[in-house]
């Protein structure tokens, strides 16, 4: 199943930068006409050396949909845990408060908009409440303090700390089920021992 985190762009070049400079440059001195057709056809796709909308609204998306897993995520254990028979208990409880993932994520960026200075700060601070949940890899970029002067490497750090944050609850879920599944499982042992006693 695709999602939203499949689409995540973590590996831009200084390459890539490169050639939307070079492009945009040819349309600055010559006019949109002197690129060719595939040029043309590259530079209005969303080019991966850009961060443009596509890119906030790809951004915005991936927040949301991390905050609605982390947020729906106890609920989900709950019904399992149920469903098997296994009372509740804090070892099968979430290693965060769900009630903190509030994010305010903007997923409806359109060519044109720029981002204020409180934009920005809502984009930078939703990757903060998601970042601060869970415990990442050591290596796990920072967030960013500001958007200013944006480098190909802070936009692949974004994008890339959402990936890890998505892989890393990913592995709590897993996990938090494999615990409720043992205890069923050795419920189920524990009671085949002593039937026939």
């Amino acid at each position: 199943m695709s999602t939203v985190i499949d689409t995540l762009i973590y590996d831009r070049t200084q390459a890539d930068v490169n050639r939307v400079f070079t492009l945009k440059n040819k349309i600055l001195t010559e006019g949109l006409n002197a690129l060719s057709a595939e040029e043309k056809a590259e530079y209005m796709a969303g080019m991966k050396g850009a961060y443009n909308y596509t890119d906030m609204n790809r951004v915005g998306q991936a927040v949301a949909y991390i905050a609605n897993r982390m947020t729906s995520l106890p609920s989900e254990l709950a019904a399992y845990r149920a469903e098997k028979g296994v009372d509740d208990d804090s070892i099968y409880e979430v290693p965060y408060d769900p009630a903190s993932v509030v994010v305010s994520a903007k997923t409806d960026w359109v060519m044109g908009d720029t981002p204020t200075q409180s934009l920005a700060k809502a984009y930078l601070n939703n990757l903060t409440v998601l970042r601060k949940q869970l415990t990442l890899p050591a290596d796990a970029p920072a967030v960013p303090t500001t958007l200013d002067q944006l480098t190909y490497t802070t936009a692949n750090n974004i994008e890339y700390l959402l990936y890890l944050i998505d892989l890393t609850l990913t592995e709590v879920e897993t996990e938090l089920y494999s615990k409720i599944d043992r205890t069923v499982a050795a419920f189920a042992y524990v009671n085949l021992c002593y039937s026939g006693e």
